[in-house]
C-alpha cells in the first residue's frame, strides 16, 4: 500500500508573533522635509530678534513633531553651563528646574558635552537620566539634539513626548538638519551683535573723547578763571554781587563733576563674555568710591545668560538710574540688586534721597529725570520699567527682564 503524500499530511497551525510596540510620531515625507526646512529657515531668518527665532522654531517643530514640550538651552560661554533661553508647553516648576542645566549632567548635559544627538526611547528605564525633573513630568521619551556651526557647539534642541518611542528615524534627521540652521542663526546673531555692540561702542568713545578735549577742557578753564575773579573781587564787589559770583562758579563746578561721570560712564564697557554680575559690582564699588554715596550691589547665584546687546542696555539703565540719585535725590545711600523673579529677572536700584512727584515727572521734567530714556532702553528687549517715589521718601527703581516666552 503505496504511503500517503508528505504534501496531503495535514500540519499544526502555526502561531505568528506579533512583536507591540509603543505608537511613534508618524515619520514626514522627503518632501514635507524639504518645505519645513524651507518654511523654517524664513521663520528663522525674518525673527527680529534671536529669541523670537528660537520660539518660532520650537513652536513649529511641536506642530510638525507632535511632540509635547520643546526647549533651547545657550551654553554659557564661561561656566559651560547650559541656560535656558527659549521654550514652549513647559510647567513653571519645570522651567525653574531646567533653568540651568550643569555641564555634562544627564541627557542634555551629555549632548552639549559630545556635541551628539541623544536619544531616548523610554525614560522610565534609562539610567542615564540623574536629574528628577524628567522624571517628574512622567516623559515618556525626549530627543536632544546639538545646535553647532563651524563645529563648535553653541546650544541644544531638546523635545519632549508623554509617549515612549515617540521619535522616528526620519524625524531624528529632520530634527538634526533645523538644528544646523538654528546654530547658523545663533551664531549669527552673536556675530551681530557683537558688531552692533562695537560700533556704539566705538561712537561713544569717539564722543567721550570730545567731550574731554573741549567739554571738559573748557569748564575747568573757566572753573580756574571765575575762583581768580572771586578771589580779585572780594573786597571790591558787595555781596548779593559776590554771592552770584560764587553761584555761578558753583554751577561751572558740578556741571564739570557731571561730564566727568559721563565719561566714565561711556567708557564702561561689558566685554563678550563677561557675565553682568562682577560689571555691576565694579561699576558700584567705582560710583562709590567717586560720590562718596554708599552703594551696595547684591545678585542671586547663578543668573541666566543674557545677550551682549541686553546686559549693554541693563548697565546703561542702571547708569542713569545712579546717575539720578546722585545729581538729584541727594541720596546718601543706594541698594542695587539682580534677582531671580518668575518669569524672569528683576533688577531694582533704591535710594533714600529726596524722591520726587512721580506725576510731575510725567511732564518735560521726565526728560530731565531719564526716565523715558531708561523705559526706552527696557522696551527693546521686552523689558520693563516700574518707579516708586514720593518726595522726601527716596526712589526705587525695578526693571523686569523676560527670560521666558508667554504662555509657557
Amino acid at each position: 500500500m503505496a504511503k500517503p503524500r508528505n504534501s496531503a499530511i495535514k500540519q499544526p497551525a502555526r502561531t505568528r508573533t506579533v512583536r507591540r510596540t509603543s505608537p511613534q510620531i508618524p515619520a514626514i515625507s522627503p518632501y514635507a522635509k524639504i518645505d519645513v526646512l524651507n518654511t523654517l529657515s524664513a521663520v528663522i531668518s525674518q525673527a527680529p530678534h534671536l529669541s523670537s527665532a528660537m520660539e518660532a522654531t520650537i513652536e513649529r517643530l511641536l506642530k510638525i513633531t507632535g511632540a509635547d514640550i520643546g526647549s533651547i538651552h545657550l551654553l554659557d560661554p564661561v561656566t559651560q553651563d547650559l541656560v535656558l533661553a527659549a521654550s514652549r508647553g513647559m510647567s513653571q516648576s519645570f522651567i525653574y528646574n531646567e533653568q540651568r542645566i550643569p555641564s555634562g549632567a544627564c541627557l542634555c548635559g551629555l549632548a552639549a558635552r559630545i556635541g551628539e544627538v541623544v536619544v531616548s526611547e523610554d525614560l522610565s528605564k534609562d539610567d542615564r537620566l540623574s536629574r528628577s525633573a524628567c522624571r517628574d513630568e512622567r516623559f515618556g521619551s525626549m530627543i536632544c539634539v546639538p545646535l553647532r556651526s563651524r563645529e563648535k557647539t553653541l546650544g541644544i534642541l531638546t523635545l519632549y513626548s508623554k509617549k515612549p518611542h515617540a521619535f522616528s528615524q526620519a524625524n531624528r534627521q529632520l530634527l538634526i538638519a533645523i538644528s544646523h540652521h538654528v546654530g547658523a542663526a545663533i551664531e549669527n546673531s552673536l556675530i551681530y551683535s557683537k558688531a552692533k555692540e562695537s560700533a556704539l561702542l566705538d561712537e561713544r568713545w569717539l564722543i567721550s573723547q570730545e567731550l574731554h578735549d573741549n567739554v571738559a577742557q573748557s569748564l575747568a578753564y573757566l572753573n580756574m578763571q571765575t575762583k581768580l575773579m572771586e578771589d580779585r573781587l572780594e573786597s571790591e564787589l558787595k555781596i548779593p554781587d559776590m554771592e552770584e559770583l560764587h553761584q555761578i562758579r558753583r554751577v561751572i563746578q558740578d556741571t564739570y563733576q557731571d561730564v566727568r561721570n559721563m565719561l566714565i560712564d561711556f567708557r564702561t564697557r561689558i566685554d563678550e563674555n563677561e557675565p553682568l554680575e562682577p560689571v555691576l559690582l565694579k561699576y558700584c564699588e567705582e560710583f562709590s568710591a567717586r560720590t562718596g554715596i554708599k552703594t551696595e550691589f547684591a545678585s542671586d547665584k547663578p543668573l541666566p545668560i543674557l545677550e551682549l546687546s541686553v546686559r549693554t542696555q541693563l548697565l546703561r539703565i542702571i547708569q542713569e538710574s545712579l546717575s539720578n540719585a546722585r545729581k538729584h535725590a541727594r541720596a546718601a545711600r543706594v541698594n542695587v540688586s539682580v534677582r531671580k523673579a518668575d518669569p524672569g529677572l528683576r533688577i531694582s536700584v533704591e535710594d533714600n534721597g529726596d524722591g520726587f512727584d512721580l506725576r510731575a515727572a510725567q511732564g518735560p521734567a521726565q526728560q530731565h529725570l531719564g526716565l523715558s530714556i531708561m523705559k526706552e532702553r527696557a522696551a527693546h528687549f521686552g523689558g520693563t520699567v516700574r518707579i516708586s517715589t514720593a518726595p522726601g521718601r527716596g526712589t526705587r527703581i525695578e526693571i523686569d527682564i523676560p527670560l521666558n516666552p508667554p504662555g509657557n
